[in-house]
């Protein structure tokens, strides 16, 4: 219990850091492609059909399928990339729709209003449309972060650090402590965006200068952990053991040859990390 406890920060971080990146995508590119399909009613069928074929491809399948199309591309095909991309597909369908939504359910008069005020289409968008549209699209935000949460547990297969770690581990070892930490700790974190992303429309609503500072130094509060203790995606990684694999004694890893055959290191493998294909702490460079 306390050798997974210990390695709950860096699960943790890693996988906030992707549930942040991936919804702060998701956000910068549904708002104005919301915006973009109330303007040009021909854009808003096939927008949001894409966007919604994407929502019925199951998770794991979205995430898996990101591997080979990513490798065709040349790019780096397992691990953080392919855990983002698919991520940020799934966050786009909810802010997009309620984005699209709450521009069009807005009353006519009111558009009719800031016209005759003489507003231009963006000061109309920026003073009228967006403010009163606002919480039907942050509860849009509210259901792409709680997704992504949920949905970042599945990014362990293609090789993304996360709270997910410990289910998939805990489940194939049947350790249901592992598997306990794993839900609790997502459910904990999909509790805490929420309710930052609800704190802060309400202290836009009221005009509450302190409950908006409280909110965004809460995000860059959960940034800065994100950013300091994960396992970051790059080559300098600190690599995360299995949960539910102890850490051998020292004694056992100071020979060269670890392994029980006598084989060797795999040349991945390097001193003081996990070495995910052998499962066993390396001993060597």
């Amino acid at each position: 219990m306390k050798e997974q406890l210990a390695l709950l920060p860096r699960y943790l971080a890693a996988h906030l850091g992707l549930t942040l990146v991936a919804l702060a995508l998701g956000v910068a590119v549904s708002v104005p492609l919301g915006v973009l399909v109330t303007r040009s009613r021909r854009l808003e069928g096939p927008v949001l059909g894409v966007a919604s074929v994407v929502q019925t491809i199951p998770s794991l399948a979205l995430l898996a399928f990101m591997v080979p199309v990513l490798a065709a591309l040349g790019a780096r095909s397992i691990g953080y990339l392919p855990a983002l991309i698919g991520l940020f597909l799934y966050s786009l369908l909810p802010v997009l729709r309620n984005t699209a939504a709450g521009l069009s359910g807005l009353d006519p008069a009111v558009i009719e209003a800031a016209r005759g005020v003489g507003m231009t289409p963006r000061e109309q968008l920026r003073r009228v449309e967006l403010p009163l549209a606002l919480p039907v699209i942050v509860a849009g935000v509210r259901t792409a972060a709680v997704l992504t949460v949920g949905t970042a547990t599945l990014s362990t297969p293609v090789g993304a650090p996360s709270l997910g770690d410990y289910i998939f581990s805990g489940l194939q070892t049947r350790n249901y402590t592992a598997v306990l930490i794993g839900c609790v700790a997502s459910a904990g974190l999909a509790l805490v965006l929420d309710g930052l992303v609800r704190g802060l429309l309400a202290g836009v609503t009221r005009r509450s200068r302190r409950l908006v500072l409280l909110c965004l130094g809460g995000f860059a509060g959960l940034a800065v952990f994100a950013a300091t203790r994960s396992c970051a995606p790059s080559s300098r990684a600190i690599r995360c053991p299995s949960p539910s694999a102890p850490r051998p004694s020292p004694s056992s890893t100071s020979s060269p040859a670890s392994s029980p055959g006598g084989s060797s290191a795999s040349p991945a493998c390097r001193r003081g990390r996990w070495d995910r294909s052998d499962r066993r702490w390396c001993s060597t460079r």
